[in-house]
């Protein structure tokens, strides 16, 4: 009965779309963009999950159940906080909760975990790497957290992403991070200091094996673009750009403006976000490549890219291929002891 939990938990997510209204396909992604935008700007409170669950509906077309989505997050919290409560988490600091939290969020993310729902008991299975699609290629979808809850697979955005949604329910502090083509997690307590938690492999990367890729340059440390904590502000502006690509994905770049809307609103709250940088950068090339020749808006697309560009390798990003990516993310869990992060937890027989 391994996919009991999951069955039960996610079986109604998706609303019944017959009882929806028509509504232009376009017109979702408007809406989730204007009520991201008010969290950003403070009309309305910042709110990562909502702003997650904003994006993925617009994509479905208002087909996600809101409240199933919230319980599902709800449910998740509820077995965190049940190992919490198990007393098998021993820490000596003062920060106890804090730290135990990390510890509980770690382990219902990355081991198979019992629980009993009546007389029954059940499992609830650890989340997997979706190899398959990890950079939502085949199906843009595969990027969601709401696909995650559905096939137990994510990758290094929808894994973190619900990890950050749990601690945040669980109203402890927790930091999205960026690396090259990569999200993972930075949380902090008084017997570690500041941690890494990486939830494709259920490893702890320390900052100096995540520079050891090679493709991240010291002026990318200097400038915020990688390897830093990101606020909640922030956290939600990386909502703008998952917009902008799922509306790439299902209907191309059309003539480039709302692509360019919600990158530059992303920007205008979080500056050097690199990912809404470059996609401003591709979809302004892509402008220019259809713009007329000897046009003055081929003249003047052609100063932006330009410009653009040179800021961003000012900034110190690298392009990272694909297949180098990959064999990154493949050595994670390998490396040696100078590169893995001291012991979170104490033995019990030195407490």
């Amino acid at each position: 009965m391994p996919n009991k939990i999951m069955i039960y938990c996610f079986a109604f997510l998706m609303c019944n779309a017959g009882s929806l209204q028509a509504q232009a396909p376009e017109s979702y992604y408007n809406d989730a963009f204007e009520r991201i935008d008010s969290m950003l700007s403070g009309k309305s409170a910042l709110d990562f999950k909502k702003a997650v669950f904003l994006t993925e509906n617009a994509y479905f077309e208002n087909q996600l159940d809101p409240e199933v989505f919230d319980n599902y997050i709800r449910f998740c919290t509820s077995i965190c906080r049940g190992i919490i409560a198990s007393g098998n988490i021993l820490y000596p600091e003062s920060d106890g909760e804090k730290a135990a939290a990390q510890c509980a969020v770690m382990v219902f993310m990355t081991d198979t975990i019992p629980i009993q729902i009546g007389k029954d008991v059940v499992i609830h299975a650890p989340f997997e790497y979706n190899f398959e699609d990890f950079a939502g290629q085949k199906e843009w979808s595969s990027m969601f957290v709401s696909t995650l809850m559905e096939t137990q697979k994510g990758n290094c955005h929808s894994l973190p992403f619900l990890y950050k949604m749990i601690m945040d329910e669980l109203g402890q502090d927790c930091y999205l991070s960026l690396s090259p083509n990569h999200i993972y997690i930075k949380v902090q307590n008084k017997r570690v200091g500041w941690y890494n938690i990486e939830l494709t492999c259920g490893d702890f990367p320390t900052d100096a094996w995540l520079m050891s890729s090679g493709y991240i340059h010291i002026d990318a440390l200097r400038n915020g673009i990688y390897m830093d904590t990101l606020s909640q502000k922030q956290s939600a502006a990386l909502c703008l750009v998952d917009l902008a690509q799922a509306y790439q994905a299902k209907f191309g770049m059309q003539d480039g403006r709302f692509i360019l809307q919600c990158c530059e609103t992303a920007l205008a709250h979080f500056p050097n976000y690199i990912n809404a940088l470059l996609l401003k950068a591709e979809t302004e090339t892509a402008l220019y490549k259809q713009s007329p020749p000897d046009s003055e808006t081929k003249k003047k697309l052609l100063l932006q890219m330009n410009e653009l560009y040179t800021h961003i390798h000012q900034l110190g990003y690298r392009k990272m291929p694909e297949k180098m990516y990959l064999n990154w993310l493949n050595s994670m869990g390998t490396q040696t002891t100078d590169y893995r992060m001291k012991s979170l937890l104490v033995p019990q027989d030195d407490l």
